[in-house]
This record gives structure tokens, C-alpha cells and sequence, in this order.
């Protein structure tokens, strides 16, 4: 009796350990190809579903002694484009900023990544945090070129929005 009791308590600790892995393992597909324009899509698990808006992302990295005051050091002023532009190979630093809020009821997690080339460049001022409802929040993207070479780096910068479907798995 004690052996059945035994290989219950297992498989019961197998289950639990699976069904946790399952919920916190999920997480939307990597991107196909990098956005163009600012783009929003959704994806659902079982247990969560996803708002994801896409940013397209790239620098210019060029060597020190190319740039002079004739260079333009360019930048893109629209909120959704997150482009770095133009900057000097000798370690220079670049921040953008976005802006996101919860106008929903329930908490949601948001998670940044970063896809392609310009991954290895770029960090984020906060990541994987819980958004409340009604509250804000500001984002520095930070791009630093040390230890990068001269050259076109491109890729996609993805803010998720992570939201429970049944209410049941709170996001604390």
C-alpha cells in the first residue's frame, strides 16, 4: 500500500512540475521576417494571450574617422520606428524611448525582445515587469557600439503584452 501511495505522490509531483512548465515555458513565435512599419498582432496558449507590437530597428555603425561635421548623424522621429541611425564606431551610446500603459482591469506582464543583428547591441532600461491597471510606463532602448564593428545592423524590437485568459493564473 505505501508503494501505491509513493508512485501517486509522484506522478501527482510529475503533473504539477509539467503543468508549471507549460504555463510559464510558452511564449509567442520568434518573428518570421522584421517588421517594416510598426505592426500589432496576437497570439493565444492555453493559458495566456499575447499583444505584440513590432518595431523595426537598425544602426549605422560607421568608423570614427569617416564621420566629420558634414556627416549627418540621422534619426527618425516617429514613435514607432526605433531606429538608431548614423553613429561613430569608437563605443558610442544612442537611447530611444517608448511609451506603453494598461488600460485594462488586470494586471499584464510585459516582456521586451530583441531580434537580428542589432540584438547583441541593444538593452533595455526595464524588462519582464508587471503593468497594473491605468499605470504607465517609459522605456529607455539603449544601443551601445563598443566592441562593433563598422557596418548595417538590423532586426526588430517586440514589446509583448502577457494577459491570463481565465483569471485564474494571476500576473503578480
Amino acid at each position: 500500500m505505501k508503494i501505491k501511495t509513493w508512485i501517486i505522490s509522484i506522478i501527482s509531483l510529475l503533473f504539477i512540475i509539467s503543468l508549471f512548465i507549460l504555463i510559464n515555458v510558452q511564449e509567442p513565435p520568434k518573428p518570421k521576417e522584421f517588421a517594416k512599419n510598426q505592426t500589432s498582432s496576437n497570439y493565444s496558449t492555453l493559458f495566456f494571450k499575447y499583444e505584440i507590437k513590432r518595431y523595426p530597428s537598425n544602426v549605422e555603425i560607421r568608423p570614427t574617422e569617416d564621420i566629420n561635421e558634414t556627416t549627418v548623424l540621422g534619426f527618425v522621429t516617429e514613435p514607432w520606428n526605433i531606429n538608431f541611425g548614423i553613429i561613430p564606431a569608437n563605443g558610442s551610446f544612442v537611447t530611444r524611448n517608448i511609451k506603453i500603459g494598461n488600460s485594462g482591469e488586470r494586471n499584464n506582464k510585459i516582456i521586451l525582445k530583441v531580434y537580428g543583428n542589432i540584438s547583441p547591441l541593444v538593452v533595455f532600461s526595464k524588462n519582464n515587469f508587471i503593468l497594473k491597471p491605468n499605470e504607465k510606463a517609459s522605456i529607455d532602448i539603449f544601443l551601445y557600439s563598443k566592441g562593433f564593428g563598422p557596418g548595417k545592423y538590423f532586426g526588430e524590437i517586440d514589446v509583448i503584452a502577457q494577459k491570463d485568459i481565465y483569471n485564474f493564473l494571476p500576473i503578480a
